[in-house]
């Protein structure tokens, strides 16, 4: 039964308010929830969130439903419901029987009707969010706006919270790989985190050879080792570019010319940064998607964020191991200069 519709803008007003003014995102996702049941009465509501294959779409919080008959529930973004959403539109369903994505709901919770909107942050599909009645109901076109103006806010508030917490973990990173001082560690923690923040299916690091002017591969994670059977690229006027400037490809098949072998592996994005100390370009750091991905500018900040962080961390490496090279050689000259004996004291 609708409201009167004063008191639905006056809640709706306080709700998203709340919903705002955190940067936690698990707390985002409870005022998301709580936002709407009490504007809009129900007795059941979770948020699904996009994977980033952008397949399926997963549970990621619940309220008042079973988390063990629904936490395991997914979507799938092919089918009539999950396709409907990833084009960001309101889906109403008076009965839940005739939506063969959701009878799962009917059997295990017992729930009859359901309204779900998308969430969209940046111009991105994002997740949904989905509010249940156990009683038959009729959500009115007016319901439908307000559940999409809460997920609009909530949208915003998971974007900036997501943000915020990669902001925190790329500071973590940075920390952990600054703190080593082994360059195959640094390398190989760059390329595992750098693919996990961004899910993406992999990621590698090139270190320039400027004697020979190439590029050398010295870290891969998450594509087959055959993807680099050519461990040594020339710097052409691709790789260069790569070399001084964010370069990113959203569609590798829309690039005439691109490399064949992205195609091959699956792959259909590519974003490369360099690597960069002091102005002077050290290697780059790549990122591959098995999907297109579009890149935002915080997307975008936060990768260079992690390139700088990484381009720190390698010339701390290079630098602590010339200077124990350097050491090891000035003791065994200083030893044979004395005259101690055939070897050296080992360091």
């Amino acid at each position: 039964m609708e409201r009167v519709g004063s008191q639905y803008r006056d809640d709706l007003c306080l709700r998203c308010g709340e919903i705002s003014c955190t940067l936690n995102f698990d707390e985002a996702l409870e005022a998301i929830l709580e936002a709407a049941h009490q504007c809009l009465g129900i007795d059941g509501s979770f948020v699904l969130l996009l994977e980033p294959s952008q397949k399926i779409f997963s549970v990621a919080a619940v309220r008042n439903l079973s988390e063990e008959n629904v936490g395991r529930l997914t979507m799938a973004t092919d089918d009539g419901v999950g396709r409907r959403l990833l084009r960001d539109q309101v889906v109403n369903v008076e009965d839940l029987t005739t939506e063969p994505s959701c009878r799962e709901m009917v059997q295990a919770e017992g729930m009859h009707s359901a309204l779900a909107a998308p969430l969209k942050s940046r111009g991105q599909i994002i997740g949904a969010l989905w509010v249940f009645t156990r009683e038959h109901r009729t959500f009115t076109v007016a319901e439908e706006s307000y559940l999409a103006t809460i997920s609009a806010q909530g949208a915003v508030a998971l974007g900036n919270a997501k943000l915020h917490r990669n902001l925190h973990l790329v500071a973590d990173i940075g920390r952990a790989v600054t703190s080593r001082l082994r360059l195959e560690e640094i390398l190989q923690l760059v390329v595992e985190e750098g693919a996990s923040i961004f899910g993406a299916k992999g990621a590698a690091v090139y270190l320039t050879n400027p004697e020979e002017n190439t590029l050398e591969v010295k870290a891969f994670h998450g594509v087959d080792e055959g993807f680099f059977a050519k461990k040594v690229l020339p710097v052409d006027d691709e790789i260069r570019e790569c070399l001084e400037d964010l370069v990113i490809v959203s569609d590798v098949k829309a690039v005439p010319g691109f490399p064949e072998d992205l195609a091959k592996e699956g792959l259909r994005s590519v974003v490369c940064t360099p690597l960069k100390i002091k102005g002077t370009s050290i290697g780059i750091l790549r990122l591959y998607f098995d999907r297109i991905r579009e890149f935002t500018h915080g997307d975008q900040v936060l990768f260079q964020i992690l390139a700088d962080f990484s381009a720190i961390a390698i010339e701390n490496a290079r630098l602590f191991n010339h200077i124990k090279r350097d050491f090891q050689d000035l003791t065994r000259d200083v030893w044979r200069w004395y005259d101690w004996g055939e070897r050296p004291p080992r360091i």
